[in-house]
């Protein structure tokens, strides 16, 4: 099976990857999603802003990653 990756970039040169395997929760926030992953350093927690309705979105990004796996294994999750 082919390993999936989390894509987030916020500006041209800030960008991270992670393996969706080290994703720990995500937690809705007023208008916002955060994501916890687990690192080689402890956590890092991600936030990326979302519509008004948390719940709709977790239940898309839920939707998403449990979909089949992309051609390229990779899901972009935000991308100013």
């Amino acid at each position: 099976m082919k390993e999936k990756y989390l894509f987030f970039q916020n500006a041209a040169n800030d960008c991270m990857i992670y393996p969706l395997k080290n994703l720990k929760s995500v937690e809705a926030a007023s208008t916002a999603l955060n994501f916890t992953f687990d690192t080689i350093a402890g956590e890092d927690i991600l936030q990326v802003t979302c519509a008004a309705d948390e719940h709709r979105s977790l239940v898309d990004l839920a939707t998403f990653l449990g979909g089949p796996v992309h051609n390229d294994g990779v899901y972009v999750i935000a991308d100013d």
